[in-house]
């Protein structure tokens, strides 16, 4: 778990180093959406490359579980269990 951990904040300080200029005049809200795609990205990372790691398991069962209401409505109200 600690390599995993050591991985995110490393995939996030490199792309905060090499892809964030800091202005005066950028939003408040673009910095937010900004970070949020970086998590993101680096989440599918991870997910890709530790498939049977532990914690990616349980973010994939929580993720799962979260969007449940919505698969079953794209289901057609079948169950969605995985």
């Amino acid at each position: 778990m600690s390599n995993l951990i050591k991985f995110v904040q490393t995939q996030l300080d490199n792309r905060v180093n090499s892809e964030i200029e800091t202005t005066d005049n950028v939003s408040t809200a673009l910095n937010y959406q900004f970070m949020y795609k970086q998590v993101e990205s680096a989440i599918e990372e991870l997910i890709i490359k530790y498939p049977n790691d532990p914690i990616v398991n349980e973010l994939k069962q929580n993720l799962v579980r979260n969007l449940r209401p919505i698969l079953e409505l794209i289901q057609g109200g079948q169950d969605f269990n995985q």
